[in-house]
């Protein structure tokens, strides 16, 4: 980035100054930051099964002091390493308590006989039921930790306190945006699969037509086209400050997102299996750019007619769809409910392998064909970090929970928990209103950016600002969830949410 600040420039214009020409940060100070997330969950999970195994009739997911345990763990650590300060000290604490709170969660009842069945492996076969999708813990945690960072970060980066090698890249290099960019779709892939997949209907297990799909996806874009041109008609209207470089001249990222769901059930009608599409679609792309004269097109044209202007996000577009159906490929491996206990601990292999195979493409793309990774462009070599680092994540999830739940007594199935023991409170809230999450981060960082001259914050005010920003939504979801609750409530409450899950799966 050019050290030469400008003179006699307006706020708009200096902060697109600020963030232009970035460089990025390396992979290893990325992933260190990171790794915050999984020292929170693990450090959330070990406390709260170590409560619960204490006094498990006294126990309260839902209540004042678990919201407020949950800021310190997930909130507190996310803003101290995303900005750059105490990121050690951070992590040596998360370890440590973590360590504290899984010791004393005790070891599993004895089995006296090693030879007979697991009364869990028992338990869970016989629940089994073909087409049917449960919820998953680890996968409701992993979409709503990749959700804050991207919440977080959208303002963050607008403050001094953030770090401006954090920030999204001119054109090649990595940082935690883009790769909280990336994350964003590839999450969404994750679950996105779900609509495709057989569901049990009357006894018989069914599949949506690619008439159906193709109807479902034009309503799910609809709302997400409404706002990426709503978004257009303010930040001009407003003159709202904006980097060109990043989608484009009118495109933003509601565009990308909205565009998604209609070309994925068209990727599906050309080859069932997403891996060979999305990877095939991928190294089509990247051999165009690189051994084309459209990728100097792509990096050094003029502006001249509407595709020139968008060229960023037009074609970034690519790159998303075949990180989307890479998503959508590992959502349909562990989204199912598997049909034995076995397969569903095998499942671990199997996302270590999705892991094993984009951490080996980004090495052949970046360090033999000397591609560097691009978010503005969505290349081979962003995409496969993309899709090494989110696979990854998921494994560590799942051995998380694999790991503490193994220690509970076989009766206590899934259904028999108490509320606020798989998922965290927050992460609940954002889970379940993913995209609400998303656009009102985009409207408060609007509307502070309008009335708050960001810059001029000192660090105090700063932290302050992002603490409100980040606890807001969730203390006015928690209200609106924690009600009167009559008594004899826990006991039928597991039996009403089956009885919930059945008719979802009739519908």
């Amino acid at each position: 980035m050019d050290q030469t600040v400008p003179t006699d420039v307006t706020s708009k214009e200096y902060k697109e100054w600020r963030v232009s020409n970035l460089e990025g940060s390396s992979l290893t100070e990325i992933h260190m930051v990171l790794s915050t997330v999984l020292l929170s969950y693990w450090c959330w999970k070990c406390k709260t099964a170590a409560d619960y195994h204490r006094s498990p009739k006294d126990f309260n997911g839902r209540s004042w002091s678990r919201f407020v345990f949950e800021c310190v763990v997930f909130l507190a650590p996310m803003s101290l390493a995303l900005t750059g300060r105490f990121l050690y000290p951070t992590l040596v604490a998360l370890a440590a308590t973590s360590l504290y709170y899984r010791w004393k969660i005790p070891d599993a009842p004895y089995r006296h006989d090693k030879w007979a069945p697991d009364p869990r492996a028992v338990a869970y076969d016989q629940s089994y039921v073909e087409g049917r999708i449960t919820p998953k813990p680890y996968l409701s945690i992993y979409r709503a930790e990749m959700m804050l960072l991207t919440c977080f970060c959208i303002l963050a980066v607008d403050f001094n306190v953030f770090p401006l090698r954090f920030a999204k890249v001119e054109t090649f290099g990595t940082s935690i945006m883009d790769l909280g960019v990336g994350s964003f779709v590839f999450s969404a892939g994750v679950v996105g699969i779900k609509p495709f997949l057989p569901r049990r209907v009357k006894e018989k297990l069914v599949t949506a037509t690619l008439g159906h799909q193709l109807k479902a996806g034009v309503w799910t874009a609809l709302p997400l086209l409404v706002l990426g041109a709503s978004r257009l008609l303010l930040t001009e209207s407003v003159d709202y400050q904006k980097h060109v470089s990043e989608y484009g001249t009118h495109w933003n990222f509601f565009f990308t997102l909205g565009f998604l769901p209609v070309f994925v059930p068209i990727g599906l009608c050309l080859y069932s299996d997403l891996r060979v599409t999305s990877t095939a679609l991928l190294v089509l792309y990247q051999c165009l750019y690189s051994l084309t004269p459209f990728g100097t097109w792509l990096e050094n044209a003029e502006r001249s007619d509407l595709l020139s202007a968008n060229r960023e996000g037009v074609f970034s577009f690519i790159g998303y769809l075949s990180m989307f159906l890479m998503g959508m490929s590992l959502g349909k491996e562990i989204l199912p409910d598997a049909p034995t206990f076995k397969a569903r601990r095998m499942r671990l292999v199997t996302v270590l392998g999705v892991w094993t195979t984009a951490a080996i493409s980004l090495f052949l793309a970046d360090f033999v064909c000397m591609v560097e990774p691009s978010r503005r462009f969505a290349n081979a070599p962003y995409c496969f970090w993309v899709a090494g680092f989110n696979s990854f994540m998921l494994w560590m999830f799942m051995m998380i929970e694999e790991d503490i739940d193994s220690k509970l007594p076989p009766h206590l199935s899934r259904s028999g928990r108490p509320v606020g023991y798989d998922v965290p409170l927050i992460l609940e809230a954002v889970n379940m209103n993913s995209l609400t999450t998303f656009l009102v981060a985009n409207l408060l960082t609007g509307a502070t950016n309008m009335f708050t001259e960001t810059l001029l914050c000192d660090t105090a005010k700063a932290y302050t600002i992002l603490a409100a920003y980040e606890t807001m939504p969730k203390v006015k979801t928690l209200s609106k969830r924690k009600q009167q609750r009559p008594e004899g409530w826990d006991e039928i409450e597991p039996t009403l949410n089956e009885f919930e899950q059945k008719m979802r799966d009739g519908e």
